[in-house]
């Protein structure tokens, strides 16, 4: 009989690899924007954007790593999700997709206090079952 943490790792890890997917593409579209936006600024700009224009792409280089970060631990995830000495491995890369998470939104939080709240809370929210996921995994050891 399968343990019911190794189910909830097996399927927060197919969310996270269809995140990451999704998260790539968006970065993709993210850097075109910025790319568009360093345009702009060197033909029309005053030099006063330039540090807006830094911080969107530090902005857009931390959602490529979390892309990727996301994905890598999903597999690892879905792969190792009935082996329990993988757990303490999974419960890092777990907790490396959720702080990730948190500094994205910090770096892109445009709106008021409440949005940036209610972002952590939903883009943490499977890092967290994954985390719990793999604990429970650990337990089988």
């Amino acid at each position: 009989m399968e343990n019911k943490g190794s189910i909830l790792l097996k399927i927060a890890s197919i969310i996270m690899m269809v995140g990451g997917i999704l998260s790539a593409v968006g970065s993709i579209v993210v850097a075109a924007l910025a790319g568009v936006a360093t345009g702009i600024n060197a033909a029309y700009g005053d030099g006063s954007a330039d540090k807006n224009i830094t911080v969107l792409w530090i902005g857009v280089a931390i959602l490529v790593i979390a892309a990727v970060v996301e994905i890598i631990a999903g597999a690892k995830g879905k792969k190792n999700w009935n082996n329990p000495p993988m757990a303490k491995t999974l419960i890092i890369w777990g907790a490396v997709c959720a702080a990730l998470s948190i500094i994205g939104i910090i770096l892109f939080s445009s709106g008021g206090a409440d949005n940036v709240i209610l972002s952590i809370i939903t883009s943490v929210a499977i890092p967290v079952l994954y985390i719990i996921g793999a604990f429970q995994l650990k337990k089988m050891s």
